[in-house]
């Protein structure tokens, strides 16, 4: 990296960007640690992230209180007896995952309650107090929770469940893969927990995985739990799969009035949805003829915001009108559209620009806005690449880029800002933004016709993105990888990613999970 003074009307200090997200702490075990659903922790709709920008770590603290809350309580004799009622879920002493820290510790606790809504007869009441210690490894984050503390009583048809704490156990450990769009994460729980009963103690095995994601277009949790009860003269098993699943999505609506200045807009929609199904494999005699499966859910709820339908009759009867019109209602395209033709070569600031709007990959803000320099002074300045100075209006966001690995110049030391972008560069940094490179890792050539028109170092990117069907040849069986990429073809790649982001994840790590379940 060149160190060089000059006497320049900036003043800029440099700052490693990880893409963590700000909300990180409220995604795993947002449905608790129990078997049990919540409604989710709702995704910020778009005024909320413009005015928060997320920064460089995790600011740590999060709170989500009277969330709605389903579990199975299995306890009485060994048939399942439906909850409702609510948790909090405080996180606290969480100082921050910054890229500066390797390691840390903060405390999660869930307090479950009844509610209006629990039924007569059933009751759970539990808070339960998590240490967690993390540690940083590359740009993995490992997790494990140790339960501190945990009192929780369940009556279940008029008995009364208590348990002993002095006797049960509970852990979870969980590994987090941050990627520039993209957290992807898995984990594995085991729980003991022993309950006094005036017939005798209860044992409750839980054993499973955790599943989820998150990202700035949508994020779910799945966990598959093997359960066994116990008791002196019963016994059961069963497994659970809860789930919730959260996205945004972009719906345009016309005008119903005639006399009004705008013919519509677009509608930015927040969606829930949790469910919970569970298997019983085996059941006291007694039970015998029952239902041995079944599904809970929450509700959906809804989050609304109304975006512009930007005016741009310029690109009125183009194919890529609706690919562009989205990206500017989201303002991810901020190029005034006179300046936006889409039959010619995106640059490639221009498109990097466009790639970390649209995963709203964190930026530094004293690269958005600069200091204002004190006299003449010479300042030190950190550049990466010689062609890439700071006095750029879109320096933070190519830095962002650069530091979360998704495009590293063009090999030569430069890094080419204001030269158009290959198709093939364009596809490689657009799936290095979502962390899938080694989804191509086992195959050798791709399936494009001009597959030798291809670089090696685009080889691994190009087989994973054309694997999860971001790209695909045309009619003739061809990928064109060195062509110049244009404004329509990058807007069009950006939506096709952002399609992928809000359902292709989401079915992968929740009907596919629930499905291997059946």
């Amino acid at each position: 990296m060149r160190k060089i003074k000059l006497g320049i009307f900036f003043a800029i200090t440099v700052l490693m960007v990880l893409g963590l997200s700000s909300v990180a702490y409220a995604r795993v075990g947002q449905i608790g640690f129990f078997g049990g659903i919540t409604e989710g922790v709702a995704l910020p709709l778009t005024t909320e992230t413009l005015l928060t920008q997320p920064n460089t770590g995790n600011a740590g603290n999060f709170t989500a209180r009277d969330l709605v809350y389903k579990e199975m309580l299995w306890l009485a004799g060994g048939m399942p007896v439906e909850f409702e009622g609510l948790i909090d879920i405080i996180v606290a002493n969480g100082r921050g995952r910054g890229a500066s820290e390797d390691a840390g510790t903060r405390q999660v606790r869930y307090i479950v309650r009844p509610s209006a809504m629990t039924a007569d007869g059933v009751s759970l009441t539990r808070n339960v107090l998590f240490d967690v210690n993390w540690r940083r490894v590359g740009g993995q984050i490992i997790e494990t929770y140790n339960v501190a503390s945990w009192v929780e009583t369940q009556v279940i048809n008029g008995q009364t469940f208590t348990l002993d704490f002095s006797r049960s156990s509970h852990q979870i450990s969980v590994i987090r893969d941050i990627t520039p769009g993209v957290t992807y994460y898995r984990g594995d729980v085991s729980m003991q927990a022993i309950f006094a009963n005036v017939d005798g103690p209860v044992t409750h095995y839980v054993i499973g995985e955790i599943y989820g994601f998150e990202s700035a277009w949508a994020a779910t949790e799945t966990h598959r739990l093997n359960g066994i009860v116990a008791a002196g003269d019963w016994q059961m098993q069963y497994q659970v799969v809860p789930s919730v699943a959260v996205s945004k999505e972009l719906q345009y609506s016309e005008n119903e009035p005639t006399l009004i200045s705008f013919f519509g807009n677009y509608r930015e929609i927040t969606h829930n949805q949790s469910g919970l199904n569970f298997v019983i494999n085996v059941m006291p005699n007694i039970f015998y003829g029952q239902p041995t499966m079944g599904r809970v859910t929450i509700s959906n709820f809804n989050r609304f915001e109304q975006l512009i339908a930007p005016n741009l009759t310029v690109f009125m009867g183009h194919p890529a009108f609706q690919d562009v019109r989205r990206l500017y209602a989201m303002e991810i395209i901020t190029t005034p559209p006179s300046h936006f033709p889409l039959n010619q070569a995106i640059h490639r600031a221009e498109f990097m620009k466009m790639l970390a709007l649209a995963i709203k990959l964190p930026v530094d803000d004293a690269l958005l806005n600069p200091p204002a320099p004190r006299g003449n002074r010479p300042v030190q300045v950190n550049l990466v690449f010689p062609d890439l100075w700071p006095n750029r209006g879109d320096y933070a966001y190519l830095r962002a880029i650069n530091d979360a690995g998704i495009a590293i110049g063009r090999g030569d030391g430069l890094f080419h800002p204001d030269l158009p972008i290959t198709r093939e560069e364009a596809y490689v940094i657009t799936l290095r933004s979502l962390g899938l490179s080694n989804l191509g890792l086992d195959i050798p050539i791709t399936p494009f016709v001009d597959n030798y028109a291809i670089n090696a170092w685009a080889v691994n990117d190009i087989n994973a993105a054309t694997r999860i069907g971001l790209i695909a040849p045309d009619e003739n069986g061809n990928l064109y990888p060195q062509e110049f990429l244009t404004r329509a073809q990058a807007a069009a790649l950006i939506n096709r990613l952002l399609e992928y982001m809000r359902h292709e994840l989401l079915r992968d790590y929740t009907e596919n999970i629930v499905n291997f379940m059946n």
